[in-house]
């Protein structure tokens, strides 16, 4: 990070990174500065983020570069792509870039911004690689940019993409973004595709040549036509369907179905030569990025941000997303199940260290008001 921040940008980074990870509630600007001890005026951490010079490709790249040194050799990787909004509510008209934008989380239209992002799963690390805010066309317009949509987004994250160790890649998509575009993009660099796809896709059989719709299809299977396979626990029927695509050319489509309530999934694969249990699997690693949107919404403010232009909205968000680096970080090291697990240990050291430096103070002899005055409680 030396390469990136100067000394006093160094000590902003990392005590409003940390006031993200301690913090409940909203995380504003304001927020975050009065959860510092060592605090300054409120506008020097508006300064930081707003007129410093530092970017967010630069720090996004500092993490990457980190992850690489820390990250084990294997011979599959993931790369997830996908995007959600960052609601904000009432609507405000002095922030760059806001919208309406359907929210699949919430199966609505909400106004907002709206960010593709991606996600590198290699081996048991997995943390965010790069993201965009998406821009209208009336926006692109205005601010003389040109227009891209989330699919070329989508694309453009593919064709920066790479890999740690040259291991073999499959893009991980939900059906929104398993394109015929996206998959050439992916194909292009030498990645598989296993994205889901939509029950009117047409396909034609390996087997007979003959042409059908996937809702039609799966309608005429027997229940005798899946095989059970369990993952994490779950059941699911599934069946393996060799077929070609005009979009696509050869490849797998993998009907699978919750056998306890009987929901369906559909997943392409354009590596044939993948196995049902693989195709299961790998694509369950998607739900990496669905849990890091939430747990970044929920624990870590994004989204919180009340900054006017785009440029600053972006390094806010890249704060955010270096929390999250930094809390898998200290998952992968410290051999946690789970971010929570990091989030809950880290604030534990930090009330500590709270502790320690009170008891020191007193050990020395400083007088209770000073004491106060040096710990920023005084009204």
């Amino acid at each position: 990070m030396s390469q990136i921040f100067s000394k006093p940008q160094k000590h902003h980074y990392i005590t409003m990174m940390e006031s993200l990870i301690e913090l409940d509630g909203r995380r504003t600007i304001s927020r975050i500065n009065e959860n510092i001890i060592d605090r300054r005026d409120v506008s020097c951490d508006i300064k930081f983020i707003r007129n410093t010079s530092w970017t967010k490709d630069e720090l996004i790249k500092a993490q990457r570069a980190y992850f690489k040194s820390i990250a084990q050799k294997e011979e599959v990787g993931f790369y997830i792509i996908d995007d959600t909004v960052l609601e904000k509510a009432g609507k405000p008209k002095h922030i760059e870039g806001l919208g309406w934008h359907y929210s699949h989380s919430k199966g609505r239209v909400i106004y907002g911004h709206s960010m593709v992002s991606s996600q590198y799963r290699i081996g048991s690390v997995s943390f965010p690689y790069d993201f965009r805010f998406y821009k209208s066309e009336n926006d692109a317009l205005k601010n003389k940019v040109e227009f891209k949509s989330k699919q070329d987004i989508a694309k453009d994250l593919i064709v920066e993409f790479e890999p740690f160790f040259n291991e073999k890649i499959y893009i991980l998509l939900d059906s929104w973004y398993t394109s015929k575009e996206v998959i050439k993009t992916a194909k292009d660099r030498g990645f598989d595709i296993i994205g889901g796809v939509k029950s009117n896709r047409v396909f034609t059989l390996h087997e007979n040549g003959q042409k059908h719709k996937l809702s039609t299809y799966v309608k005429n299977l027997r229940n005798t036509s899946y095989e059970e396979i369990v993952l994490n626990d779950v059941a699911f029927l599934v069946r393996r369907v060799e077929c070609y695509l005009p979009e696509v050319g050869k490849a797998v489509i993998l009907i699978s179905k919750r056998k306890k309530d009987g929901s369906k999934c559909f997943i392409l694969s354009t590596d044939e030569d993948l196995s049902k249990e693989e195709m299961l699997r790998y694509y369950s690693y998607r739900w990496d990025i669905e849990t890091f949107y939430l747990y970044c919404k929920d624990r870590l403010g994004l989204g919180h941000y009340q900054m006017r232009r785009m440029k600053a909205i972006e390094k806010f968000c890249a704060l955010v997303f270096s929390a999250f680096c930094y809390l898998e970080a200290l998952r992968f090291q410290n051999n946690e199940s789970s971010i929570g697990q990091s989030r809950w240990y880290f604030r534990l050291k930090r009330k500590q260290q709270y502790v320690e430096r009170i008891a020191k103070l007193a050990r020395d002899g400083v007088p209770l008001k000073k004491i106060y005055e040096e710990l920023n409680l005084v009204a």
